[in-house]
């Protein structure tokens, strides 16, 4: 039983009508509301904002609002960034709101604009949220770990169409290829525009890739000066992935140096296209500096080298000399006492000659001294032994014959004796003097021998040094060579990770999906659009049984288009 009713008295339901009716037309045009965001939350198409007043305001209010994924992409295309609509929440902002009340959810809007001027907060927020990923990721300082090319040989430029700073590059760029210090490639891409960022992301991927079948050493990205809008690109999560790990290292030079972009934290930055030329003739020169600083260790070794074993080489010199001396000396001695074989030789010969002279000096006085007494004798006394004389003469003329020939044999021999005595002589000093010769040329030889072994030591010594440099470069590009393989390694497992990120995040939004389709299949307002009625009583209990509705008797029927009052008669 209902008590009785004042007059006027009307239904929940038709009182939530007017409600509903009196927001159309007292709020029927969007309007401009400033209003702190409490919390933004995904919703299908678009995000839930709990906004709040501003503190500001001094009042206090709770208003749910709708914001359609449309409103945020339509400020997208506007500034060119992307803009992510969780970042509004902690913001005050000024938003356009159409509101709408419902019966079940009672007063709510929906965001239709939002005001100029927000984006730069959330332009803000989004640039820092990427930063504070790719640091996490530890992508943000990748670049400047890796190791700067020795020598710079190739070199791609991503830079727009027909720009100003590109011009100056070119013209840098060219005459350095003329002069033969280098070879580069043009890689001309828009820079503004909503494609910008994506076409930017691939320039860098193209352009890191094979130079003639050969990675370049360097990538500079330049732009030149123009208005601070038009860096939105600059700022794309994607560009900067993109920067991050490509395997060769990026210099920026944007052109401004008051404002960095999230490109520039990625990359090798400089402020201008000047500027990064600047480094880059830096890393070309370095070479020939690096050559000038090695030249001069390598003489300084070399005469360290050679400082360290003078000592060694003199002590050398005067070993050898001394044993030369010594040899010399050695040899001399034995001159000496060749020479005085043959002198003694010579006295013997003398000795021989003289007494074969006294010899031959006594026959002639023999003979001087038989003829006086011959001559002495009378006239008669030799005519008279004449004949006996010519007799004997005639008998002894055989005998004479045999002395003259026994004198002249004994003259023959003394000849003889002589020339064998000076054969002798000289025989004797021409084998001393031979072998005096002989045994200084032995001398010098071995003396000539030692000098080129020091001196064969003394080169083997320097070419040890230079052996040591060249070890130290084999270690260094040893050691470069382990880092590129780690590197690669790396790269590998980041793109593995990366997969298997990518395919749970796919899975799980499959998840979400199917459960929202759920949810929505579960909606109380589907059901009763599908014919279903909900039965309350007066207090809004729900009425499950057919015993708990008669006992209420008054029921509230909940249809789709709303509620209806009804008394139960049977």
């Amino acid at each position: 039983m209902i008590s009785a009713t004042p007059p006027g008295t009307v239904t929940l339901g038709r009182l939530l009508a007017r409600a509903g009716e009196a927001v159309r037309v007292g709020l029927p045009e969007p309007m401009w509301v400033l209003a702190a965001v409490a919390a933004a939350k995904p919703a299908r198409g678009g995000h839930t904002l709990e906004l709040v007043e501003a503190e500001a305001s001094g009042a206090s209010g709770q208003l749910r609002a709708y914001l359609p994924d449309s409103a945020v992409e339509a400020l997208r295309r506007v500034t060119g960034h992307a803009i992510i609509a969780g970042h509004l929440a902690g913001l005050t902002a000024v938003l356009q709101l159409r509101c709408n009340f419902d019966a079940r959810w009672g007063l709510s809007a929906r965001v239709t604009a939002l005001a100029p001027g927000l984006e730069t907060s959330l332009v803000a927020r989004a640039v820092e949220a990427a930063r504070a990923r790719l640091r996490a990721e530890g992508l943000l300082d990748r670049q400047r770990q890796l190791p700067l090319p020795r020598d710079v040989t190739r070199v791609t430029v991503v830079h727009p169409h027909d720009a100003a700073g590109w011009a100056d590059v070119a013209g840098e760029l060219r005459r350095w290829a003329a002069a033969g210090v280098l070879t580069f490639r043009s890689m001309p891409v828009p820079f503004e525009g909503a494609d910008a960022a994506a076409g930017l992301a691939s320039a860098v991927g193209r352009a890191t890739s094979s130079f003639d079948g050969v990675l370049p050493d360097l990538l500079l990205v330049v732009r030149g000066g123009g208005a601070r809008a038009g860096l939105a690109p600059l700022d794309d999560e994607g560009l900067a992935r993109a920067i991050a790990t490509a395997p060769v290292p990026i210099i920026t030079g944007i052109g401004h140096a008051s404002d960095s972009t999230l490109a520039d934290d990625v990359s090798l930055r400089t402020d201008t296209p000047s500027k990064a030329l600047a480094f880059v003739r830096e890393l070309i020169v370095q070479p020939a500096r690096r050559a000038r600083i090695d030249y001069a260790a390598i003489l300084a070794a070399a005469s360290g080298g050679v400082d360290r074993a003078a000592p060694r080489l003199a002590a050398t010199e005067r070993l050898v000399t001394a044993e030369a001396l010594r040899h010399a000396g050695v040899a001399s001695e034995r001159l000496h006492r060749n020479w005085g074989a043959v002198r003694e030789a010579a006295q013997q010969a003398r000795g021989q000659l003289a007494r074969l002279d006294d010899a031959l000096d006594h026959i002639v006085a023999d003979v001087a001294g038989v003829l006086p007494l011959h001559l002495g004798r009378t006239t008669s006394e030799l005519a008279a032994l004449m004949e006996a004389i010519r007799a004997r003469a005639r008998r002894d003329g055989d005998r004479a014959d045999d002395g003259a020939r026994h004198l002249d044999v004994v003259a023959d021999r003394a000849v003889s004796l002589l020339d064998t005595a000076a054969t002798t002589l000289l025989t004797l000093g021409g084998a001393a003097k031979a072998a005096a010769v002989a045994k200084v040329a032995r001398a010098s030889s071995e003396l000539e021998a030692l000098t080129q072994t020091v001196r064969e030591r003394s080169q083997r010594h320097v070419t040890s040094t230079d052996d040591g440099s060249r070890a130290v470069a084999t270690i260094e590009a040893a050691v470069a060579e382990t880092c590129r393989a780690q590197l690669v390694e790396i790269l590998r497992l980041l793109e593995a990770i990366e997969t298997a990120v990518d395919r749970r995040l796919a899975a799980a939004e499959a998840a979400l999906d199917r459960a929202l389709a759920t949810l929505d299949g579960a909606d109380p307002a589907n059901i009763l659009r599908r014919g279903f009625v909900l039965v309350m009583d007066g207090q809004g209990h729900l009425i499950t049984s057919v015993a708990a509705a008669t006992a209420a008797v008054d029921l509230v029927l909940s249809l789709a288009d709303g509620m209806i009052a009804v008394r139960l008669t049977t």
